[in-house]
């Protein structure tokens, strides 16, 4: 899998619902449902989902990884980094072609896979559909499948930031076993298109556990400050989660 995003974060909506002072290790979500973006991924799948779509998740606390296993830093942005489980190895990629800046992390069986490209450049202007659809393929590829996927959920929209159009499409399937939800937001400037991909995928009958224990804590490591508001990267003023490259403090073009 190949390609990647800016910082941008905008899709991961992320609060706080003040911490609770219980020991609760699901963080308030053992038994909470989502809002139905998603009919077909209740429980902690489809908080998971709206999540990714800038739906807040209903945590009592901040989720945090309970059996540290090692710490990812990026050679060359050192803010992609965060502490993992045990049992997990993280491998840097880096593409001085396209600036691909990103992590994939994996479970040493190979199941579980966390994979975060905050930037990344294709020529010219390309849509988030077509990206998608190859990180779908390399998701596959890693699990050997070769049919037809469950489709649960779709998600599609045109914004514009800035005057920055920008495309984000996010997939949840289940296929041979695997749960895996996929997203990607896109932007088109100066004659490149610049994307962020985010891919999250577990066997099903523990993909919850991973949500939980693998999946949000590192969210919040990547894009949450530690005042619980959304990190500001580049300094230009905009906040990560409206920046749609925050690794560019040029863009948005705040000079109007």
């Amino acid at each position: 899998m190949k390609r990647i995003p800016t910082l941008f974060l905008s899709t991961i909506a992320l609060c706080l619902f003040g911490c609770s002072s219980d020991s609760d290790s699901n963080n308030g979500l053992a038994n909470a449902e989502p809002q139905g973006l998603c009919e077909n991924a209740p429980g902690l799948t489809g908080i998971y989902w709206e999540f990714a779509n800038s739906i807040p998740a209903p945590l009592s606390q901040v989720p945090t990884v309970n059996n540290p296993g090692g710490q990812f830093v990026h050679s060359l942005h050192p803010l992609i980094g965060f502490v993992y489980p045990q049992g997990f190895s993280a491998f840097e990629l880096t593409d001085t072609q396209t600036g691909t800046l990103g992590v994939n992390l994996v479970r040493n069986d190979n199941a579980v896979v966390f994979r975060w490209i905050p930037n990344t450049q294709l020529q010219g202007q390309v849509a988030a559909r077509s990206i998608i659809a190859n990180e779908i393929n390399g998701v596959f590829a890693h699990y050997g499948f070769n049919g037809t996927p469950n489709v649960l959920c779709i998600s599609s929209a045109n914004n514009s930031f800035e005057g920055i159009p920008s495309q984000f499409e996010a997939r949840l399937l289940r296929f041979n076993g695997i749960t895996a939800q996929v997203w990607v937001r896109s932007t088109y400037l100066a004659g490149g298109t610049f994307s962020a991909i985010s891919v999250t995928s577990a066997p099903s009958n523990e993909y919850n556990d991973q949500v939980m224990d693998t999946f949000l804590p590192i969210n919040f490591q990547l894009f949450v400050g530690r005042d619980g508001t959304f990190v500001d990267n580049d300094n230009d003023g905009v906040p990560a989660n409206e920046d749609p490259d925050d690794n560019n403090p040029n863009v948005p073009n705040n000079q109007g």
